[in-house]
């Protein structure tokens, strides 16, 4: 049996060896650059080769993060990067932009990629996309539930690979645009500054409170599946990844550790599967912010947050009993010691933290006690009775862990035998074979003698050949063949351990493979390659059109779409979505969309959903059905799953800005998988879009406000619903418009669909009315106005002004009347406005 590898994360050296030395299967780490965790140690390329030698001595797998979103200028440079990985012998790279995905296919085909989770694959179709495109693993989306899993492993073979432990995103990884919108810092770049994180207050359409105080309304629990792990087996996955490049190797000692002994006695004896208590404390007392199963049980409402603090929690101690003399009592909960880090949640003041130097139990001052004593503790003068204590940290677990990254754990290191051959008068040589029959040599540069008073036997050789030191191996069994007394110097024997021991180093370093070619066959195809893809007619896409793009409007329902198309939008996308409190629009109503479409000489484009699982794999393809019967003839994909239902269904399709589109080659693979255009990324700025080459038609979003996140947890549900595992949401989405309101008095708007997914839009809204002529000579085919979310008032009115604005770039009038119909736009904000990464791009 094929058992499930333990992925753990490296974010540092330190952090490398307590995942090795802990039991981990695999590690994944990043480098300094093109790497989703900035803000992790990472490691440069001499720490880099150093940490995949660490790692294959002792048998386990490196997989190596290059999973941002690149422009075209840096593209050169990453495929260097993953060539320089190749060489080092990595097992994997984890990528999320297609393009690097296009060229390492091109360059590289050995070299085996693995599709991370910021490429948003919820279901058999987007699994299936990416193994024809040559990947052999897939990172599925932290939304799915165990059903959802199963669902995906019947029907694909590529390798599925899921979170287990650690932080939850609350949108979908690879469609948050939040960090991104509102501080300029992409997520999608690795510089995500977690606006999720912070507390937010509920408020309704007119901006009043619904609760007394901000909370942390997008803050998530951590995940926890230790007890889950034989039904995450069952259900097909092939790896289980701890998240947690960005945490400290006590903690990565900590829960690999814990999720080994469980894997392992899963499947030491699976019908007596437990854990112990031990190890769910000890989980949680390195970090939690409580604890969660996610969404394998489906969806779990408010259970999935954590509203009180967006930090560790720590494990709780118990209750201030009262105050005792010059500190105060308490009964503990859970072990005691010095040094421990302890927490006060004080009913005024907040949270107060304290080292524990001072325990005294009864009369006795003690260095620890157990769970169940009654202890007197000096805690901050604002605690009261009743308050309560969390230990944040424990003294001497951190102690305990630290020597597993600090010194090989003998139990963690590998068993040598060793085989010693001599006679007098000849070199003595010493075999060592490792538990997977490598071989290593190496004898003696004098010959043995015979011995007078100290010969040589089993007990001095076992002393001198086990000195292993702080290698990953230990002698396991020595096999003793002397003829005779004989003796050779000591120093002699410990040289040829050493050499054989460096032997066998290098030669288990060398089995594992180079998936990259030669040098200079790579530098070859490099060079072959360097430049990106051509346009149809060799040109760039800025050089290729002379007269204005035309108007596309993304509308939410039938209402918006007619506005559209009266206001004098070419081109209208209907969402794939139903949203809340709208009604369902079947395929005679799509069909007379698309007639009324037709008249006008306009296309009417329905979408299918932006994000759907695998359990409504089958209600997505009625839906594609339905809108084939009704006549269209194109249709918006926003996720690989969509592309290769159309590839199957033989439909045309156009890319959605979802696709995060970002440079030249990854609209290569998309023109290779069959669409006929692509809706650019919103991130994508200014000098980029100058320098961008594509072999299909582009369109750029102009305006409008865009969903920020995407989320499988409703805050209205969870709230205002009473959505809990077991209970029903009482829908008060249908009952009015909401937002969340941030410390600064922002609202961000908030939508929801039929499948209770949650949007959290922008409340600037993008405005490039006043810049449409120079965006008409980069050479654009389509411009957009995003509208999905707005009422049909405001769609005829907008579309209006767009429409006036494109008409005069047409007949080359001036900046001054696009400023004056900018302006009429701008009205329309009452939020603000915002040009987007036009000008300024991320980072």
């Amino acid at each position: 049996m094929t058992r499930v590898e333990l992925m753990a994360p490296a974010g540092s050296p330190e952090a490398l060896k307590a995942a090795v030395n802990n039991g981990a299967d695999a590690v994944y780490l990043g480098g300094k650059q093109f790497n989703a965790r900035e803000g992790a140690a990472n490691f440069s390329r001499d720490e880099l080769r150093d940490a995949v030698a660490y790692a294959h001595e002792c048998d386990v797998r490196v997989y190596v993060t290059v999973n941002t979103l690149l422009s075209d200028w840096e593209l050169a440079e990453a495929v260097d990067y993953l060539y320089f990985l190749g060489e080092n012998r990595v097992d994997g790279i984890i990528v999320q932009d297609l393009g690097l995905a296009n060229l390492s296919r091109n360059i590289m085909p050995e070299l085996p990629l693995i599709g991370s989770t910021q490429m948003t694959v919820t279901n058999a179709a987007g699994a299936e996309y990416l193994a024809r495109l040559g990947f052999k693993r897939v990172v599925l989306g932290r939304e799915l539930s165990l059903r959802d899993i199963k669902a995906i492993s019947s029907k694909v073979g590529i390798e599925l690979e899921v979170f287990v432990h650690g932080a939850l995103c609350f949108s979908y990884s690879g469609q948050c645009l939040f960090s991104s919108m509102v501080g300029g810092r992409s997520g999608n770049r690795g510089r995500c500054a977690q606006p999720c994180r912070l507390a937010y207050t509920l408020v309704d359409e007119k901006g009043r409170a619904l609760e007394e105080k901000p909370e942390h309304l997008l803050s998530t629990r951590d995940l926890y599946t230790l007890d889950r792990v034989p039904e995450l087996i069952a259900a097909g996955v092939k790896a289980f990844k701890i998240e947690g490049r960005m945490r400290r190797p006590e903690y990565v000692a900590v829960v690999t550790r814990a999720y080994r002994r469980v894997i392992d006695r899963f499947y030491n004896n699976p019908e007596d599967f437990r854990v112990f208590t031990e190890e769910e404390r000890e989980v949680a007392q390195i970090f939690n912010r409580d604890f969660t199963p996610g969404y394998l049980d489906g969806n779990p409402g408010a259970e999935l947050m954590s509203y009180g603090r967006p930090s560790n929690r720590g494990l709780y101690l118990g209750r201030v009993e009262r105050r005792q003399n010059d500190g105060f009592q308490v009964h503990l909960e859970a072990p005691l010691s010095r040094g421990d880090g302890l927490e006060v949640w004080v009913s005024k003041g907040g949270h107060q933290g304290l080292v524990v130097h001072h325990i005294r139990q009864g009369e006795r001052e003690v260095d620890s006690a157990p769970a169940g004593a009654t202890v007197t503790l000096k805690l901050p003068p604002a605690t009261r009775p009743g308050d309560r204590i969390f230990k944040t940290s424990d003294a001497l677990l951190l102690q305990e862990v630290r020597r597993t990254f600090t010194t090989v754990p003998e139990e963690r290191r590998l068993p040598l035998t060793m085989k010693v051959y001599a006679r007098e008068g000849e070199p003595l040589k010493l075999e060592i074979i490792d538990p997977g029959g490598n071989r290593a040599e190496a004898q003696t540069s004098r010959a043995a003698e015979a011995a007078e008073r100290h010969p040589l036997n089993e007990a001095v050789l076992a002393e001198h050949l086990g000195r292993l030191g702080n290698t990953p191996y230990r002698l396991g069994h020595l096999i003793v063949e002397l003829e005779g007394r004989l003796m050779v110097p000591l120093s002699e024997l410990n040289r040829i351990r050493r050499e054989a021991i460096e032997k066998l180093r290098q030669m288990r370093l060398e089995a594992w493979p180079r998936r990259v070619p030669p040098e200079e066959e790579f530098r070859k195809r490099l060079l072959e390659l360097r430049q990106p893809p051509q346009a149809a007619d060799g040109e760039r896409t800025g050089r290729r059109r002379q007269e204005p793009p035309r108007l596309a409007v993304a509308v939410g329902d039938p209402e918006g779409a007619r506005a559209a198309l009266a206001a004098g939008a070419e081109r209208v996308y209907f969402a794939g979505e139903i949203w809340r409190g709208h009604g369902v629009p079947g395929g005679d109503l799509l069909r007379d969309l698309i007639e009324e479409a037709k008249i006008k000489g306009a296309t009417l484009v329905p979408a299918l959903p932006r994000i759907w699982h695998e359990t409504e794999v089958a209600g997505v393809g009625r839906r594609l059905e339905e809108l084939v019967d009704a006549g269209a003839d194109l249709i918006l994909v926003g996720n690989f799953g969509g592309i290769e239902l159309l590839r199957k269904y033989g439909l045309a399709g156009w890319g959605d800005y979802p696709l995060n589109a970002f440079n030249g080659w990854s609209l290569q693979a998309l023109a290779e998988a069959g669409l006929k255009g692509v809706t650019l990324s919103p991130e994508v700025n200014r000098e980029q879009l100058r320098r961008l080459v594509s072999p299909l038609p582009l369109e750029l979003i102009v305006h409008g406000a865009l969903p920020l996140m995407i989320s499988a947890h409703c805050v209205l549900g969870a709230r205002l619903g009473g959505q809990r595992p077991g209970r029903k949401c009482t829908a008060p989405c249908l009952k009015g418009r909401y937002g969340l309101k941030d410390r600064l008095g922002l609202v961000f708007p908030i939508a929801t669909d039929d499948k209770c997914r949650f949007y959290l839009y922008n409340v600037k809204e993008i405005n490039l009315l006043d810049h449409l002529e120079e965006i008409s000579s980069l050479g654009f085919h389509w411009v957009r106005v995003e509208a999905m979310e707005k009422p049909a008032g405001y769609i005829r009115r907008v579309t209006a002004l767009y429409r006036a604005a494109l008409d005069l770039v047409a007949r080359g009038e001036g900046r001054e009347a696009l400023a004056e119909l900018s302006l009429e736009a701008e009205k329309m904000a009452p939020g603000g406005i915002t040009r987007g990464h036009y000008f300024r791009g991320v980072l």
